[in-house]
């Protein structure tokens, strides 16, 4: 049966749907006894998860079961929110409707940042602390975003991954969240969100604004809106250009840098918020400031410390008051380490315990919004659409996932259905094999990408 499984989840093509899209076929083939579905959904505005919850809970449900039958796991926890009402009450109807004597619970958060963080998520539910530069599959844990295990639950039924939910949010004449064709133009959902719409206050028109592709802690800002969606895309967010989100997310790491050498006072407020530090990881991000700026070479363990960042944008973003950026140091170390061949023979430890005060420092959704400057938009409802758009043209990257790039089976002229494979997983190699979201012709093919014409 675990066979079989996996194998169908990895000729679907499913990957990590919460952003790093990691072969999902990998990750079954583990042992654990724990499966966490995570529909903490942290990054502020997003809300994929939380309609996929509402509407899909049994095919999430079953694909939670899938993963613990896989696995071996005989508990399955599913960690959302206290505050997706709807959602709740859904998968409670869900899991009280359960026989059998696996164990499916559901697990109630507080909206905190960086909730859905693997390494906090797995202490918050079982009170397990990964080990440095670990995985939660050290600690006996799997976890699995909830629109990743709705699609294995699909694929053990033969479908493929063709479609991707996602959020359309901020400035939209049409907030909403709908199923896109992987490989629809971000302008072309766009459109279909009603366009950029400036709130009738504003004096801003539609060019002072820009797109955010994913959450504004974790996303990035989109440079051309030909780009097409993927399979880990989680949202679309229109912000204006002179908003902290967008300010931040578009200046360069040297000038982050520099900024850093020249004002870093040393208050170490980044430290004391820093997630990692608070679950009792040897990361100090003040320190590694303090190294870099005065060309201090030792200790080096403080400087190669870089490699425990999660990467969440809370130093920069919430808790530094000069508006400086640890985490670009980090970025740019890890980029050097990298370079170096460094191996990791340092940041490994097993035996620590949370910051004593962690608790009290952990930093509530709602404040994030603030300092963020999203206010405007906190309580913006983007209701599910599940209408079946259908775009003109598809341009579909064949690396879409962790690992090497998926090598195309089809040529230019190929007439192709919804589903049909396009590139498959090199032999040997880690990757994800990818399907036609649309029914037409193949217009172009090349080693990154291939389009199909409707």
């Amino acid at each position: 049966m675990a066979h079989e499984l996996i194998e169908a989840v990895r000729s679907a093509g499913v990957v990590g749907a919460g952003g790093a899209g990691f072969p999902t076929h990998v990750k079954l083939a583990s042992r654990v006894d724990t499966v966490i579905a995570n529909g903490a959904e942290c990054d502020p505005l997003l809300q994929c998860d939380q309609r996929l919850m509402e509407s899909r809970a049994a095919e999430i449900v079953r694909g939670l079961q899938l993963a613990m039958e896989a696995t071996g796991a005989q508990r399955g926890i599913v960690a959302l929110k206290r505050e997706y009402r709807t959602a709740v009450a859904a998968l409670q109807r869900v899991i009280g409707s359960l026989s059998g004597h696996k164990e499916v619970t559901l697990w109630l958060l507080d909206s905190r940042y960086p909730a859905g963080d693997e390494f906090v998520l797995v202490y918050e539910v079982t009170g397990r602390l990964v080990p440095e530069t670990g995985l939660p599959l050290h600690v006996g844990c799997l976890v699995q975003n909830v629109q990743t295990l709705f699609n294995i639950a699909r694929a053990a039924k033969g479908a493929v991954i063709t479609h991707r939910l996602l959020t359309v949010a901020g400035a939209v004449a049409r907030p909403i969240t709908l199923w896109v064709p992987v490989g629809t133009s971000v302008r072309e959902v766009l459109t279909w969100a009603g366009g950029i719409q400036p709130p009738r206050w504003s004096r801003r028109t539609a060019d002072d604004y820009a797109v955010v592709m994913g959450g504004p802690m974790m996303g990035r800002v989109v440079a051309d809106l030909e780009e097409p969606v993927t399979k880990t895309t989680s949202g679309l967010l229109v912000l204006p250009r002179d908003s902290a989100v967008v300010r931040f997310l578009t200046r360069s790491r040297a000038s982050w840098v520099r900024r850093g050498i020249s004002t870093c006072d040393q208050c170490r407020a980044c430290t004391d918020l820093c997630p990692r530090y608070l679950l009792g990881h040897n990361l100090r991000p003040h320190e590694v400031m303090r190294a870099i700026n005065y060309g201090l070479a030792w200790p080096s363990d403080k400087v190669t410390a870089a490699v425990l960042c999660c990467e969440c944008r809370l130093c920069e973003a919430y808790a530094c008051p000069l508006e400086l950026s640890p985490m670009a140091y980090y970025l740019a170390i890890k980029q050097e380490l990298r370079t170096q061949g460094w191996v990791n023979e340092v940041h490994k430890r097993t035996h620590f315990r949370p910051h004593p005060t962690r608790e009290y420092r952990l930093v509530p959704t709602h404040r994030l919004i603030a300092r963020l400057g999203l206010t405007e938009w906190e309580h913006q409802v983007c209701p599910l659409d599940e209408a079946d758009y259908r775009p003109s043209k598809v341009t579909i990257p064949t690396r879409q996932h962790v690992g090497a790039p998926a090598q195309p089976v089809v040529r230019v002229g190929q007439q192709v259905a919804v589903g049909d494979l396009l590139a498959r997983i090199p032999e040997g190699e880690l990757g994800a094999n990818i399907h036609a979201s649309i029914a037409g012709r193949i217009s172009r093919v090349e080693s990154d990408l291939i389009e199909i014409t409707a």
